[in-house]
C-alpha cells in the first residue's frame, strides 16, 4: 500500500506542485524504522506548512521523544499547501507521512498540536486529507486515535467534538506514557469507547471531550461542562516534566531541505516564567521554573552543530534573562564555538541589570539582531500588567548592546490593555525613536528599530480572560494614531509591522469559546477556510457567514466581559486557580484606575 502511494505522489504530485522539496522527506537526521519491530505507529501531525512545522521544537521534541521507544515509530506530517492540497484531491492522493509516505489513516495515533487558534481550521484540513471521520464520536473502531496537545490544549473546546483525546501540559513523559498503555491495552481489542475510558481514567492530564457535557444558560452562557462517566476526573491536571536534562531533547534534529522559518540550532534553557505578565497564557501555564543546567546546554549545543552544520545557537524560553547564569552560559558556548562563526541569538530577553551585562560577554561572536519584548510604552501600563522593567532599565540594556556592536532591535508592543489611555499609545513611537537615536550617543548612526505592534487578545488561563477585548474600531484608531505620533520622529530607521486586524478579532472569539463554535469552524473550513495565518489564504468573509449560519454572535464571545462568578469555557481544563487569576485581575483594574 505505502509503495503504491509513493509512486503516486512522485507520479502525479512532486512534479506539478510549487517547492516540491517540502514534500519528499529524507532529511539529514530523519528516522525511519522498520515496520516489523513497531508496535504502536505515530503520525506526528503538525497544523501548518512544512516550514513553519520543520522549525517547531515541540514536535522535534515528541519525534525523539517516541522514537526512542523501541516499540514505537513516530513520523511527521505537516499540512500541504493549498495547490497540494487541490492536487492531492483531484488525483485521490491521501495525507501521508514524509518518513515513509504510508497513509495517514493507517497509523494507530494521530498526534496533532495546537499551537495558535488561527491553526484550528487546518486541523480539519489535517484530518479530512488522511480520511478520517471528523467527528470523533462517529469514528470506527479501526481509524486512528486523535490525540491533541501543545499550548491551547488547555482551552480546546471549541476543537472537542474533533478530537479523541488531549493531552494537557508538557508531552515528552506523558505522550510515551499513553503510548504505552495504548500499546498495553491493544491486544484487549477494546471498543474506541472503551479504550478512551481506560485512558481517561488512567492518566489525570487526559481529557476525553465525548465524556463531557456543556449546558448553557437562557443568555448563551455556560452553565456548567460537566463529566458524563463517574471515573473520569471533573478537572483535568497538566502534566509537567521535572527534570529537564533527563527529558527526551533532540541532538541531532532534522535539517530541512528547503527554507525553514527558523533555520538554526533551538535549545530551550528554562521553561516556565517568573514574570506571570497578566496577559500571558504561556507564562501561567507552563508550571514552575524549571533550568536546562549548563553543561547540558552545551553539550547539546555542541552535538547538534556537528550533526546539522547549523550557525546560529537560540536559546529559548519564555524570559531568557531569568536563566541563572546566564552570563556563565553564553560565555561557555562563546567559548565553545569560538572561530566557527555560530551566532548566538538571545530572543524574549527581559531588560533588567542582569541583561546589561550579556551583550559585552559575546562582543566576539557573530552578533544576532536582539529582541526585546517590551509590552507596553509607559512604565505605568507595564507595572499594572506585571512587566517589571522601566525605560530607564531598556535603555541601559541597549545602550551596552549597542556598545558591544549591535544596530538592530525588534520590539514588541501590545495595545489594548484595560485602562490604555492616548498618552499611553502615543508611548510607543516616542520609545521607538528613543531606541533608535540612542545609538548615536555610542558613536554610530541610528539603530534599525523594527517595532511589532499586536492587539490584545484576553487569553484563557490568565487575569486578563474576563477582560472584554477592544472593537475593532478602537484598534484601527489606535493605528491611526500609532502611525501619526511614528511620522514626527521622520527619518529614523524604525519600521512598523502591525499584526493583522480581522485574524486578531477571529482569535479573539475562538481563544475564549466553547463547544458550540465547532460547527462554526466546521462550516468556514466546508465553505474553504484554511491557513488562516497565512495573508494570502485568510478569508474573514467565512467566518462571518458561518457565524450568521450558527446563530452566534463573535462579539457575544470576543467582547463581552465576564463576571465573577460565570463559568468559563476551560474551567474544566486545569482551571484550578481562577479564583487567584480573578483577584490579580481586580487589583490590575484597580491600579489602573487609580493611577489615570
Amino acid at each position: 500500500m505505502a509503495e503504491g502511494l509513493s509512486e503516486k505522489v512522485s507520479a502525479l504530485l512532486l512534479p506539478v506542485v510549487h517547492n516540491p522539496a517540502q514534500y519528499i522527506g529524507g532529511e539529514v537526521n530523519e528516522v525511519r524504522k522498520e515496520s516489523a519491530g513497531v508496535e504502536v505507529s505515530v503520525a506526528l501531525a503538525f497544523p501548518d506548512t512544512y516550514a513553519v512545522g520543520m522549525s517547531n521544537l515541540g514536535l522535534a521534541i515528541l519525534y525523539e521523544a517516541v522514537n526512542r521507544l523501541p516499540w514505537a515509530a513516530a513520523e511527521r506530517v505537516y499540512c500541504p499547501w493549498t495547490d497540494a492540497v487541490e492536487l492531492m484531491r483531484r488525483q485521490g492522493i491521501p495525507l501521508f507521512s514524509w518518513e515513509s509516505r504510508r497513509a495517514v489513516r493507517e497509523f494507530n495515533v494521530v498526534g496533532v498540536t495546537l499551537q495558535h487558534e488561527l491553526s484550528y481550521s487546518n486541523v480539519l484540513l489535517l484530518l479530512d486529507l488522511a480520511g478520517i471521520t471528523l467527528h470523533a464520536e462517529a469514528r470506527r473502531d479501526a481509524e486512528p486515535l486523535v490525540i491533541a496537545g501543545g499550548p491551547l490544549a488547555d482551552c480546546c473546546e471549541p476543537l472537542a467534538d474533533f478530537l479523541d483525546l488531549v493531552l494537557l501540559g508538557e508531552g515528552e513523559e506523558a505522550f510515551p506514557a499513553v503510548l504505552a498503555a495504548y500499546r498495553e491495552l491493544r491486544p484487549k481489542r477494546l471498543s474506541r469507547r472503551a479504550l478512551l475510558l481506560e485512558l481517561a481514567c488512567r492518566f489525570p492530564f487526559l481529557y476525553v471531550p465525548r465524556f463531557y457535557q456543556s449546558h448553557y444558560h437562557a443568555d448563551g452562557t455556560l452553565a456548567a461542562c460537566s463529566p458524563t462517566e463517574p471515573d473520569v476526573p471533573a478537572v483535568i491536571s497538566r502534566a509537567y516534566v521535572k527534570d529537564l536534562d533527563a527529558a527526551a531533547y533532540p541532538t541531532a534534529p532534522l535539517v530541512p531541505h528547503t527554507a525553514a522559518v527558523h533555520d538554526r540550532i533551538a535549545i530551550e534553557i528554562m521553561r516556565g516564567c517568573p514574570q506571570r505578565c497578566a496577559f500571558c497564557h504561556a507564562g501561567h501555564t507552563r508550571g514552575p521554573v524549571r533550568t536546562r543546567s549548563l553543561d547540558r546546554i552545551v553539550e547539546i549545543a555542541w552535538q547538534s552543530y556537528l550533526a546539522t552544520g547549523h550557525d546560529t545557537v537560540s536559546l529559548l524560553s519564555l524570559s531568557s534573562s531569568d536563566y541563572p547564569g546566564l552570563g556563565e552560559l553564553v560565555r561557555r558556548l562563546y567559548a565553545r564555538f569560538e572561530g566557527r562563526h555560530v551566532g548566538i541569538s538571545l530572543p524574549s530577553l527581559r531588560v533588567d541589570r542582569q541583561l546589561r551585562d550579556v551583550p559585552p560577554q559575546i562582543a566576539g561572536v557573530r552578533r544576532e539582531g536582539l529582541t526585546v519584548a517590551v509590552e507596553a510604552a509607559g512604565d505605568r501600563l507595564r507595572q499594572a500588567i506585571g512587566k517589571r522593567v522601566t525605560d530607564a532599565d531598556l535603555l541601559a540594556t541597549l545602550r551596552a548592546a549597542y556598545e558591544a556592536g549591535w544596530h538592530t532591535v525588534k520590539l514588541y508592543f501590545i495595545v489594548g490593555f484595560p485602562g490604555e489611555t492616548d498618552a499611553d499609545i502615543d508611548a510607543i513611537a516616542e520609545l521607538a525613536g528613543q531606541v533608535s537615536v540612542l545609538r548615536r550617543e555610542v558613536g554610530g548612526g541610528p539603530a534599525t528599530v523594527n517595532v511589532t505592534v499586536s492587539w490584545l487578545v484576553p487569553k484563557p488561563h490568565t487575569p486578563l480572560a474576563w477582560a472584554p477585548m477592544q472593537t475593532e474600531d478602537y484598534f484601527r484608531g489606535a493605528r491611526r494614531r500609532l502611525l501619526a505620533a511614528a511620522r514626527v520622529h521622520g527619518k529614523l530607521p524604525v519600521r512598523y509591522k502591525f499584526h493583522n486586524l480581522g485574524r486578531s478579532l477571529l482569535e479573539g472569539v475562538f481563544a475564549r469559546g466553547d463547544r458550540r463554535l465547532g460547527r462554526v469552524l466546521e462550516t468556514a473550513y466546508r465553505q474553504g477556510a484554511c491557513f488562516d495565518a497565512w495573508d494570502e489564504c485568510f478569508r474573514h468573509d467565512l467566518y462571518l457567514d458561518a457565524f450568521r449560519q450558527g446563530g452566534l454572535d463573535p462579539a457575544f464571545y470576543a467582547h463581552r466581559p465576564r463576571g465573577e462568578n460565570e463559568v468559563l469555557s476551560w474551567d474544566h481544563l486545569a482551571g484550578q486557580d481562577r479564583d487567584q487569576l480573578y483577584r490579580r485581575y481586580q487589583r490590575l483594574i484597580e491600579m489602573l484606575a487609580g493611577s489615570s
